[in-house]
């Protein structure tokens, strides 16, 4: 290699060298740089809770010591840092209080503007803080801010849909009942377990969107229709829904309308609940024996000692443990199984 080639050679080599040592020190200089950060926003972060502390104890009439004026004015102080961090601690203090209690400690936030500031919260940039300041009002039970949560199921976050619909659900206005039960019917924009448990939560208001749901053309929307029926309905209203779904086209819905029937229970098995014990289905006929404890009618032992020649090894359990549920002196395996698991308390 000649002298100029070499001397070409080393120079792009120091230059190189160079830059990699330049990246290097930049690189260590921004992890010191966000580990110091760090630190300081966590003793931050800790001195403030100290003092955010006495600002939610004013929300609390027992502990009350300064005027609505007073606490207006630290609430608007709070910065970026500190109003999630004061949202998430606003949300532990309601989380065990009763509902009288609640109503209390919104009134006060009510009276020092601290609920408006929330609600703007939920049109924040950022995903994360319009589901924090979403769960808040959730846990307020903030009714007048129901619009907003109804506006926020249609939010461009996922996260940010399902923090609004739990919330609606908290809150119970019957004017988030017809938009949470269109996101029930057609799941997709919210996860539908969610959407459930908020429509549970209404109790008996919500019985007319899972009775319509069963007639879905989606089969996991009557499977979750039929366990929603059972819970917020009368038990004769649920046997009068739910016994002709023991004749869908749908082996799993099949299944759990006997399994509702057997949440519910009764004085009498239902003939369409008998019939399933014998489906052409092992997961409807294990279902069906198993929501057989459910019902006091001596009828109950007799189909379950039957289904103990089952050729499915699960309904045949299942069979041993809902004759144990009834006291039935049936003998063989799968009661016998049964037994010892009761006696652990298995089942």
């Amino acid at each position: 290699m000649s002298e100029a080639k070499q001397g070409w050679f080393l120079a792009i080599a120091d230059g190189v060298v160079l830059f990699l040592l330049l990246v290097n020190v930049l690189l260590f200089a921004e992890v010191y740089v966000r580990r110091l950060r760090q630190k300081l926003r966590t003793r931050r972060a800790r001195e403030f809770r100290a003092h955010c502390e006495q600002v939610l104890a004013e929300l609390d009439p027992a502990t009350r010591m300064h005027d609505p004026a007073w606490l207006r004015g630290q609430l608007a102080s709070f910065d970026e840092l500190e109003r999630p961090i004061a949202a998430t601690m606003l949300i532990e203090r309601l989380r065990p209080l009763s509902d009288e209690e609640r109503a209390h400690m919104l009134a006060a936030l009510r009276d020092a503007g601290g609920l408006d500031l929330v609600v703007s919260r939920t049109r924040s940039r950022m995903p994360w803080r319009r589901a924090l300041a979403l769960r808040t009002l959730g846990w307020l039970g903030a009714t007048e801010a129901v619009p907003v949560l109804l506006e926020r199921l249609s939010d461009s976050s996922l996260h940010v849909r399902a923090a609004a619909a739990r919330a609606l659900g908290r809150v119970g206005d019957p004017r988030a009942l017809e938009p949470l039960g269109g996101l029930f019917r057609t799941p997709g924009r919210v996860e539908g377990g969610i959407v459930y448990d908020s429509l549970v939560a209404f109790g008996r208001a919500a019985q007319p969107v899972f009775a319509g749901a069963l007639r879905s053309p989606l089969e996991s929307v009557r499977v979750a229709s039929c366990f929603g029926v059972a819970e917020v309905s009368e038990p004769d209203e649920t046997l009068a829904l739910l016994e002709p779904l023991l004749g869908d086209g749908s082996g799993p819905v099949r299944a759990a309308a006997a399994r509702a029937l057997g949440h519910v229970g009764g004085p009498r098995v239902p003939e369409g609940l008998a019939r399933a014990t014998r489906d052409e289905l092992s997961i409807v006929r294990a279902a069906a024996v198993g929501a057989l404890a459910g019902f006091s009618e001596p009828r109950a032992s007799e189909l379950a000692e039957n289904a103990l020649l089952d050729a499915d090894r699960e309904t045949v359990v299942r069979a041993g443990e809902t004759l144990v549920r009834l006291g039935s002196t049936a003998q063989g395996w799968p009661v016998e199984r049964a037994r010892v698991l009761a006696s652990l308390g298995a089942l």
